[in-house]
């Protein structure tokens, strides 16, 4: 499957990455700098130079005729404009997608972007702007699934999570989100889905399949 990556270069992005070289997909990352491109080549894909927030439909629309699928990895950094990023760029880009007729959208959200005004109020600018994506992303012709993590840790991954709704505040490895996100591309029955995410004592295959009951 020809899977491209937006956010490749980010610390969550990078581990998606890896976790679909290794399942056999052809990966493009999408990224900034040389530098990360060169990354993504050591790391088993290729790579394209684009910024997200300045590419036209006319540009980015090439990246994704030939995907399978999507998936969104990309955030604004402490900072910068979250709704730059995690609004605009990634309306833009999800429209473009829907044009050319990609079938899958996995998206890395946040907890609480369904319930925005509920969150930590630090991280609510964030939140608000994710959550215009997430519902620009459901009201799409896409194939979507949208993946709302707790606290992204650098943790070592367990394997075992807690997937539902309006779940209690809690974290999750950064290797446990690109372990689901894989799980998700190849998984047909996680489209039109959206969940929260944290460590939990369930096997990944098995909390998955569970929300398709």
């Amino acid at each position: 499957m020809r899977v491209v990556v937006l956010g490749a270069a980010g610390q969550t992005g990078r581990l998606v990455v890896d976790r679909l070289v290794a399942a056999g997909h052809d990966v493009l990352g999408a990224v900034r700098q040389q530098a990360q491109a060169d990354d993504l080549h050591r790391r088993g894909a290729s790579a394209v130079l684009t910024d997200l927030t300045q590419v036209a439909a006319t540009e980015i629309r090439p990246v994704l005729e030939d995907a399978d699928a999507v998936v969104w990895a990309a955030a604004a950094g402490f900072g910068n404009d979250p709704a730059a990023v995690d609004a605009e760029a990634c309306i833009h880009v999800q429209r473009a997608a829907d044009e050319v007729g990609v079938g899958r959208w996995v998206q890395i959200s946040s907890m609480y972007a369904d319930r925005p005004d509920v969150g930590p109020p630090f991280l609510q600018p964030v939140l608000h702007a994710k959550n215009r994506s997430d519902v620009a992303l459901a009201d799409s012709g896409l194939g979507w699934t949208i993946i709302r993590p707790g606290g992204l840790t650098n943790d070592r991954g367990t394997g075992r999570v807690d997937l539902g709704h309006n779940l209690a505040a809690g974290t999750v490895p950064r290797a446990d989100v690109a372990a689901v996100v894989a799980a998700c591309v190849d998984d047909p029955t996680t489209a039109r889905r959206a969940f929260d995410l944290v460590s939990g004592d369930t096997p990944i295959g098995d909390a998955l399949g569970a929300l398709a009951e």
